[in-house]
């Protein structure tokens, strides 16, 4: 792993092979709940960062936390499928640089919103939803597979 830089061009590159029915689930070790999730479907990639609800205070975003996810792009929590995540979507196919976009905001939102150090404190879950929850590979990440 080479910072959160290295992550992001890793990250971006992975999300753009995910296959219909891929789950991908990017949080900080141990059991702090803050993390970043993607959903691959037939017509889009969906992606939430955890919104403060539900977080222990400390490791809420805050207000300052929030006005960096903001301007990084993510769309406000709300009342809808993303529950009180903030959240964000593309159209599948996208181009390459729409997913290294993706990337960009997960990285702020987890490195500049919710205060995680570096991705050395990252680990992913993830899983093919449509192959009965076969879990996935996913070595561009740099990171270990949960626990």
């Amino acid at each position: 792993m080479t910072g959160w830089d290295g992550f992001g061009e890793g990250l971006a590159e992975q999300l753009t092979l995910l296959t219909a029915g891929s789950v991908l689930i990017i949080s900080e070790g141990g059991r702090t709940g803050q993390y970043a999730q993607f959903l691959q479907s037939d017509g889009r990639v969906e992606a939430e960062l955890v919104g403060d609800h539900g977080l222990d205070p400390a490791l809420r975003a805050g207000e300052a936390g929030c006005r960096l996810i903001v301007e990084a792009g993510w769309r406000p929590p709300q009342d809808t499928a993303y529950g009180h995540n903030w959240w964000t979507e593309l159209p599948w196919p996208s181009p390459s640089d729409a997913y290294r976009n993706l990337a960009v905001m997960a990285v702020t939102g987890l490195r500049d919103g919710l205060r995680i150090a570096g991705p050395q404190n990252l680990v992913y879950e993830a899983w093919d939803g449509r192959r009965g929850n076969r879990p996935l590979v996913l070595p561009l990440l740099g990171l270990s597979q949960k626990s």
